[in-house]
């Protein structure tokens, strides 16, 4: 999630924590960040050294609010996020676990890590997400007056073919053959307003060409794929027409600034002791 540093990161932190023991630069709340975890993330990750720390230490925050917050993940839900995982990328777990022993990673350790993903993930929406009040339409409208240069484009009607399958392979074969009948995948005609699709989807329907098929998408119970037959004629502008677009890029905005609010507050409640740098 975009309010959390990436699992590369957590690895890293682990694959550090096991190398070095004295070396104690920061302590947060009692919980330590080594220098030479500093220097990992900072080689692996492009930062400069306070963008590391500062890194570092809203990773030991925010476990220290899951700690509190008594949030568990039952191995059920990570063992059906792995093989979620596994599906959107075309690969049998086997294959991920090949792949993450070829980077130097072992399976547990890839397990723990994507445990405290789905914690911070779970913890991000029901103790910030909820502090969130839905706008109104007036203030959507004060909104899009403010940005408007973001909103300029009319909504597009589109027609589409969605195709919808239980598996990766399947939706394959549909694409390679549009016009045969594949077991399991069904079609279905639709004329959708750029206006009501996510900005993801309008993204990816406006960078495949005009009679082609969009990468497949995995919805978490199947794939699907979209088969673009035209982008054509344009509705009218202004507030109402791209009101869903308004309503979406507003939430986007206050998501960023509540988890940035949340994170500033830990910080500034929070015991941290800078021992060397």
């Amino acid at each position: 999630m975009k309010n959390f540093l990436p699992l590369l990161l957590f690895v890293l932190i682990s694959s550090a924590n096991a190398q070095v023991l004295d070396a104690i630069a920061i302590d947060v709340e009692g919980e330590a960040i080594t220098t030479l975890e500093i220097q990992a993330v900072q080689e692996k990750m492009g930062m400069s050294k306070q963008a590391a720390v500062e890194a570092l230490i809203k990773d030991r925050l925010e476990k220290s609010a899951l700690r509190k917050a008594h949030i568990e993940i039952d191995p059920s839900e990570v063992q059906a996020k792995v093989q979620a995982i596994a599906q959107s990328k075309g690969m049998t777990q086997e294959q991920m676990k090949n792949i993450l022993a070829q980077k130097g990673l072992t399976w547990d350790l890839y397990l723990k890590q994507l445990r405290i993903e789905m914690k911070k993930e779970r913890f991000f929406k029901e103790h910030i997400l909820a502090t969130i009040t839905p706008p109104s339409d007036a203030e959507l409208e004060t909104y899009y007056n403010m940005h408007k240069d973001k909103f300029s484009a009319a909504p597009i009607q589109m027609s589409l073919v969605a195709y919808a399958a239980p598996t990766a392979q399947s939706l394959k074969e549909a694409m390679e053959n549009p016009m045969q009948p594949v077991e399991g995948v069904k079609k279905k005609n639709i004329l959708a307003s750029s206006a009501e699709m996510s900005p993801a989807l309008l993204n990816l329907i406006n960078t495949t060409p005009t009679g082609s098929f969009t990468k497949p998408i995995n919805t978490g119970k199947g794939f699907i794929a979209y088969f673009v037959k035209s982008k054509g004629s344009q509705g009218e502008g202004g507030f109402q027409a791209v009101k869903q677009q308004v309503a979406m890029m507003w939430m986007q905005e206050q998501r960023g600034q509540a988890g940035q609010d949340f994170f500033n507050k830990l910080k500034s409640n929070a015991n941290i002791r800078v021992i060397r740098l």
